[in-house]
């Protein structure tokens, strides 16, 4: 079904707002209004200690928030608000936190997206497409040289948090129109709030945010673990193998894209074989520093993934097969730890990340696994 323009901006912040970019700024494009947004946030955040909970604290934070909850997640809330009040901490979510967040109803999922607001104010990390796309640019950017970051960015709001695209008009428009719809959208999704995001869902995030790993792909999961178990491969050859496998799959294809338009954009200045060297530099460092152990801060997101699904893939005692809940966990350490200072997460996770992986020296990033050490990390004043 096509909608008309009015019940389109409607949605996105009403009339008003459309005409007071018709009249105002009209030859300023919407692309670089959206990095004026960012750019703000980017710079707002330089001085903040930012703080990943995943959806166990949350849950505790809710029942702490509904006098349901014990007495050290009453305590850790009351220092949460306390620290992002005072402009010294924000809480940040990522895609992961609010499917997880969505499975709630009712009176759980008011009061969770109450707090999201207050604590987060609406800042997440960029979506899983955004971040690879930022990863892979930083690590051609070091490798070959060619600076590709422009337009990218680690940081959203909540209004764009699963994409960051500009929206689809409904219908034609003159170029001075399309960029004032452009421009009033962006506004809208920039300033929209949990709570906004779940009124327009009618409050049924359960049904309409749900999303599982289907059993076909766990499956295959279990298969390519048994084989890699019969192969007798160690840990080593198992992690670089796997990451050589997304690195075809993941980041191959982005990195083409934009080392092509670079290219373009200067009319190959170095022939049309720089290209092709420039691809095979990338995949052939991106193996060996992986391979290394020498990747430092590139590409830490796969890095990250690879690492824990290893552990995962080459465990013989494990006594349950990969489910959609641990996919989630290994998403978001691989959101929290290259972007923020603090990860609050479930104690198994945390002692792989802090003991088999020493993934929070490597990313400058704590990891607490219980609530009673947040409390003591956090104390109350």
């Amino acid at each position: 079904m096509t909608i008309g323009i009015d019940t389109f901006l409607d949605r996105l912040g009403g009339p008003a707002l459309l005409g007071w970019h018709r009249e105002h700024g009209i030859e300023f494009r919407a692309e670089d209004y959206l990095a004026l947004y960012r750019d703000r946030l980017v710079r707002g955040l330089g001085n903040t200690l930012l703080i990943y909970l995943d959806t166990n604290f949350w849950v505790r934070l809710r029942d702490a928030a509904r006098g349901t909850g014990s007495a050290e997640a009453v305590r850790l809330l009351q220092t949460l608000r306390a620290m992002v009040r005072q402009r010294e901490a924000l809480c940040v979510s990522q895609i992961y936190s609010l499917l997880e967040v969505g499975k709630q109803e009712g009176k759980s999922l008011r009061t969770t997206a109450e707090l999201l607001d207050e604590l987060t104010e609406g800042v997440a990390i960029a979506s899983t497409d955004d971040l690879r796309r930022w990863e892979c640019a930083q690590f051609v950017g070091a490798t070959v040289q060619r600076n590709v970051t422009q337009g990218l960015c680690t940081w959203t709001k909540v209004g764009q948090i699963h994409r960051s695209d500009m929206p689809t008009l409904p219908g034609p428009a003159t170029a001075a129109a399309r960029e004032a719809i452009l421009k009033s959208s962006i506004d809208s999704l920039w300033n929209l709030s949990f709570e906004d995001a779940f009124e327009r869902l009618d409050w049924d995030t359960k049904n309409r945010l749900g999303f599982q790993l289907d059993d076909e792909t766990l499956a295959h999961v279990e298969k390519r673990k048994a084989e890699q178990l019969a192969k007798g491969y160690t840990r080593d050859q198992v992690r670089v193998n796997e990451f050589a496998q997304q690195i075809r799959d993941q980041v191959m294809p982005v990195a083409t894209e934009l080392l092509r338009a670079w290219h373009i954009a200067r009319g190959f200045p170095e022939g049309m074989a720089a290209l092709l060297r420039d691809l095979h530099t990338v995949e052939r460092s991106a193996v060996q520093q992986f391979k290394e152990r020498s990747l430092g801060h590139l590409l830490p997101g796969l890095s990250i993934m690879t690492e824990l699904y290893t552990l995962y893939e080459t465990d013989r005692d494990a006594k349950k097969p990969l489910s959609s809940n641990d996919w989630f966990d290994l998403s978001h350490a691989a959101a929290a730890l290259p972007y923020c200072d603090v990860f609050l997460t479930e104690r198994n996770l945390a002692h792989k990340l802090r003991q088999l992986l020493k993934a929070d020296v490597q990313y400058g990033c704590q990891v607490i696994g219980s609530l009673e050490d947040a409390s003591a990390r956090f104390p109350s004043s």
